[in-house]
């Protein structure tokens, strides 16, 4: 029995369960009727996410989470292009964005507009046939020289600044977790008002992924022992951008 299993063992043994729960049966616990209520309170105006932003603002700034707030996708692609030409790399050298294979951060046209300046844009996706193994090495080796890891965000809790990442192909957590800025983009209306309303999407998303990520802000070996270590534990500097277009 491996370490895994054994602690896993002991896990289940605590909660009274001869076996792993089934995917199915993760949500069993609500009261009946609770989770169309907060299915109903998601489904918010325009106007009242825009309230929802403000309250993000005042949670962020505690947890050193910079949001910027741009209009529509151009406007959110020129300000992270600003943020990657202004920020440096811890030990020199050249420049790398590493981005989630997403549809909305390919909108945003960083190649392009980065295309007069030392910075060179990845994608965290395989290549065509690429064997899997072969290709997380790669992808890691790659998110180890990005100083920059660019991705989506699946929804945010306002009242805590929290936004989950649900792991996936061309959404390894490597790219949040490695570089030493995370910069993250949210369009408006997946900005929820808390963990409640978060985890009832989840219960309603369908097929779980194998992971899930919740982030708060930056967090770098440097909050542990004091000593900054690239590739470890976390991002040193956090940005949301929150399209509200």
């Amino acid at each position: 029995m491996t370490n895994e299993e054994y602690f896993l063992k002991r896990i289940r043994k605590a909660l009274g369960r001869k076996s792993a729960p089934a995917a199915e049966t993760l949500f069993t616990s609500r009261p009946q009727g609770e989770l169309e209520g907060l299915l109903s309170r998601a489904d918010r105006s325009r106007d009242e996410r825009l309230e929802l932003l403000g309250l993000l603002q005042q949670s962020a700034a505690p947890l050193n989470l910079n949001v910027h707030v741009a209009e529509d996708v151009q406007e959110a692609g020129r300000r992270i292009a600003d943020l990657a030409r202004a920020s440096d790399t811890e030990w020199g050298g050249d420049k790398h964005v590493l981005m989630h294979d997403d549809p909305l951060l390919h909108s945003l046209d960083l190649p392009g507009l980065l295309a007069d300046d030392p910075i060179a844009v990845d994608v965290a996706r395989f290549h065509p046939g690429e064997d899997e193994p072969a290709g997380k090495q790669r992808l890691r080796a790659i998110a180890e020289q990005a100083y920059i890891g660019l991705t989506g965000v699946d929804w945010c809790a306002a009242d805590c600044a929290a936004i989950a990442l649900l792991s996936g192909p061309g959404h390894g957590r490597a790219v949040s977790l490695v570089p030493s800025i995370h910069i993250a983009v949210l369009p408006l209306n997946r900005l929820v008002a808390d963990l409640p309303e978060g985890y009832a999407l989840l219960e309603n998303y369908g097929d779980l992924p194998a992971s899930f990520t919740f982030i708060s802000g930056p967090s770098k070996t440097a909050d542990i022992e004091a000593q900054l270590v690239h590739g470890a534990h976390g991002p040193r500097e956090m940005h949301l951008v929150v399209i509200t277009g």
